[in-house]
């Protein structure tokens, strides 16, 4: 016979998550901030950014190719390409030194 009432150890590890948690659990707080607090923004995310680009016919993806083209797209899509790409430059930016004994060559027209 089934209990009309769920057993005590249930709901108090229930109301033991609800407390712990409950700092997360500001909705209207965060809507007032006009944050998102469902899930839609992010699968919309995930649609745009992912399913998009990743999945189109004959496209076959390695894990570490995926994740670069995945890593500028998500650049470009928020907008944040150009301070992204500023820190990636700045950290293998390299001094270049011309040697003395190079020869210049001739480019384009003059290269006759």
């Amino acid at each position: 016979m089934k209990k009309k009432f769920p057993k005590v150890e249930k709901v108090t590890k229930v109301l033991t998550y609800l407390r712990k948690h409950r700092h997360r659990m500001r909705y209207s707080a965060y809507r007032d901030e006009a944050l998102p607090i469902g899930s839609g923004v992010i699968e919309a995310a995930c649609k745009t950014l992912v399913t998009q680009r990743m999945k189109n016919s004959g496209m076959r993806w390695g894990q570490e190719g995926g994740q670069a083209v995945l890593t500028l797209r998500s650049w470009a899509q928020s907008e944040r390409f150009d301070r992204a790409w500023a820190l990636i430059a700045a950290e293998y930016r390299l001094e270049v030194t011309t040697l003395a004994n190079v020869l210049r060559l001739p480019v384009g027209a003059d290269a006759s």
